[in-house]
């Protein structure tokens, strides 16, 4: 779509239908670009992606086609028979697995589309299907083939030459390396998109917003720093100038986690209040509630706050895992109980449901808090031989993923056992 697009044609078809309706340069941002990308496509500057040219389609309330500019000329090349038929299938059927719940459903046919694309050599379409995929993934907690799949399009974004959705795919990217334990990578890829972003229309965006809160996920697993407050004051700014309590709470929620883990309780109690507030309503989905609520209670317990609050948190995280399946795997929920049951002084009953843990399930970080909770259950039963090497091989798998302050952490525990 980017290389069927006119310019100047575009912008001043674009400034003229926006002056028709009485609308800013700030109404047609709206959260997905920013004002001043608006003003470079208006004079001109800029030729739009087709995500862009979609939303301000949208926004305007006009026909994809004729913003892109049929009525002066444009035409797109033919479709071969039958293709936007087969694609809008897919997209029905997607669209209808995912609102059933039927995940896997989902990723079979966007897998059966990205082989196809593959086969075709089409990288618009390759990243079109990849980066579905990789959501459904992600929903699917599917970690590792999700970091192979993000992989894979970060290389074809690359050539492909769209700065937008070599972004995109860097920061899911990052995401990824992260929740697989690979710290050290995850860093790389959210610094390379912080500087590619600059040069697309996600400035001052959304998908801005979620860079950031990628960025303090994978500074906060590392141990935080004076950094995090820094960068979390620009991403709850940044969400609120966006207008979306969607995306205002999300900010909030990952403030809370980050504030929680650097031992700034008070802040991280604000955060979580603010998320609370903005996230409690119809348009979460039930999935979403949930892991946001296994974040909070996660995040109270690393801060050590007051008992009564980490347990009506519990409750409340207990209720909506109920409500939404897909939300934790069985063992990332265990893990998560092993936590509360030491936190609460019940560490026999800690190690029961440890032992019910397949560490293999749990991500980088989450397998570093799984067994310095065991370890730390053991120390409190007594095995102190058993908790020493449990404590030890936290401190490892925390520096494994990069994590050294919290490894110094782990490793002043061990010294205390003797």
């Amino acid at each position: 779509m980017a290389t069927q697009i006119v310019q100047p044609e575009f912008g001043r078809r674009l400034r003229r239908l926006r002056i028709e309706r009485g609308m800013s340069q700030r109404d047609l941002a709206v959260g997905v670009v920013n004002q001043s990308y608006i003003s470079l496509l208006e004079k001109g500057s800029r030729v739009p992606t087709l995500d862009v040219v979609n939303h301000l389609s949208e926004v305007l309330g006009v026909p994809v086609d004729e913003l892109a500019g049929v009525e002066t000329g444009f035409a797109p090349p033919p479709a071969a028979p039958g293709v936007s038929g087969t694609e809008l299938a897919r997209e029905l059927i997607v669209s209808s697995a995912v609102d059933q719940g039927d995940l896997s459903r989902a990723e079979q046919v966007l897998t059966g589309a990205l082989q196809e694309a593959r086969r075709d050599g089409q990288p618009a379409a390759m990243l079109s299907h990849g980066l579905a995929l990789e959501r459904i993934m992600d929903q699917r907690n599917d970690r590792s083939g999700r970091y192979e799949l993000l992989n894979e399009l970060v290389t074809v974004a690359e050539r492909a030459g769209v700065p937008e959705a070599l972004v995109r795919t860097r920061i899911a990217l990052a995401a990824a390396a992260r929740d697989v334990g690979r710290l050290t990578e995850a860093f790389t890829h959210i610094e390379q998109a912080q500087a590619e972003i600059a040069e697309t229309a996600f400035v001052g965006g959304s998908e801005h917003v979620r860079l950031h809160a990628v960025h303090i996920s994978i500074l906060s697993d590392a141990g935080g720093g004076a950094e995090v407050t820094r960068i979390v004051d620009r991403m709850v700014a940044m969400a609120a100038d966006v207008k979306s309590l969607t995306i205002s709470g999300r900010a909030h929620w990952v403030a809370s986690i980050a504030m929680a883990r650097i031992g700034e309780v008070e802040r991280s109690l604000e955060h979580l209040r603010s998320a609370r507030e903005m996230l409690a309503h119809p348009t979460t989905s039930l999935r979403d509630w949930a892991r946001f609520s296994i974040a909070a209670v996660s995040a109270l317990m690393d801060a050590d706050v007051e008992l009564s609050e980490i347990t009506s948190r519990m409750e409340a995280a207990r209720a909506a895992m109920a409500a939404a399946e897909t939300a934790a795997t069985p063992s990332a929920a265990a893990s998560l109980e092993v936590r509360y049951a030491v936190a609460v002084g019940e560490p026999e009953r800690a190690l029961e449901i440890a032992a019910t843990v397949d560490e293999t399930d749990l991500s980088g970080i989450e397998q570093v808090r799984f067994v310095l909770a065991v370890g730390r259950a053991q120390r409190r039963c007594g095995r102190t031989a058993e908790a020493a090497a449990s404590l030890r091989r936290a401190a490892q798998l925390a520096e494994a993923a990069a994590a050294y302050r919290r490894a110094s952490q782990i490793w002043r525990e061990v010294t205390e056992l003797g």
